[in-house]
């Protein structure tokens, strides 16, 4: 359970932390500002009810998939701003980035 929380909190940490910079490097109104924050709260929370609470998978995949397209009805904007940013990266830039996200979302599925 110790390792559970170590890595949840760590994984929140890379959440909050990116939520910031994406806020700050688009330099957003206060309405989009909310819109990419409450996206981050659902995301949060969601991770630490997998972690504290026993869903049955059917379950998980449901809310799981729920809080994505959620995010991404209320972010669509901001996610077209970065979209065109990750397009104009360099091709090393872009498979790094590719590949710590893929890495990421796989560790988190594998431990929590």
């Amino acid at each position: 359970m110790t390792f559970t929380i170590v890595f949840l909190t760590a994984i929140i940490a890379l959440i909050v932390s990116k939520t910031k910079t994406i806020v700050l490097r688009n330099n957003l109104s206060a309405s989009n500002e909310k819109r990419v924050l409450m996206a981050g709260v659902l995301l949060i929370l969601f991770l630490i009810t997998n972690a504290t609470l026993p869903y049955p998978e059917s379950l998980y995949w449901f809310i799981g998939l729920s809080v994505v397209f959620v995010s991404i009805f209320l972010t669509l904007s901001v996610l077209k701003k970065e979209m065109r940013r990750f397009l104009s990266l360099d091709a090393k830039d872009k498979i790094v980035n590719v590949l710590f996200y893929s890495l990421l979302i796989i560790v988190t599925n594998i431990y929590l």
